[in-house]
């Protein structure tokens, strides 16, 4: 719970002039700015938990995106040792529907048709990860002016009460 109380700064200053307001949350008392501060340190922080997470997802994506590029060589230059293992990886990775691939790749429109079929599912993870890098740089902005209004707010504190301090 957050409970304001003013105090004045000048102790000749008639009531309501040159006061502060200060907050207690929890028993511990806080200014304004202190609180503003929090706030923002608070804030900044958060956002950079979720860029960590997001920075974490995206690299569980490109992990996928190297290793389908790798069988996608492979299939292109006929040198898969072993179809099942890919397929399932295309299947179970890439999310292709088992109908939407051939039972072997003998044959060149077989390994055509993996290699289609291949490369609608990664388009569209390779256009995921350029979104997902969008919402990371948004959101290193958003932290970045947490931290930066916070920083500012202190300084603006240290400047403050050194202003009060020469008015005594």
């Amino acid at each position: 719970m957050i409970e304001a109380v003013q105090i004045a700064t000048n102790r000749y200053a008639p009531d309501g002039a040159q006061a502060i307001n200060m907050y207690r949350i929890d028993g511990e008392q806080l200014t304004l700015g202190q609180l503003m501060a929090a706030v923002c340190i608070k804030a900044g922080t958060s956002m950079e938990a979720q860029t960590i997470l997001k920075v974490n997802s995206m690299n569980g994506n490109t992990d996928v995106l190297n290793t389908a590029s790798e069988y996608l060589k492979q299939l292109a230059e006929n040198n898969v040792s072993n179809w099942a293992n890919v397929k399932l990886f295309i299947i179970n990775t890439l999310g292709v529907p088992s109908s939407g691939l051939p039972d072997n790749i003998a044959s060149f429109n077989d390994r055509l048709k993996a290699i289609n079929a291949m490369k609608v599912k990664m388009e569209l993870l390779t256009r995921k990860a350029q979104e997902d890098m969008i919402d990371v740089q948004s959101m290193i902005n958003k932290r970045d002016v947490a931290f930066t209004t916070g920083t500012n707010v202190v300084k603006e504190l240290g400047n403050s009460s050194n202003n009060i301090a020469l008015n005594l």
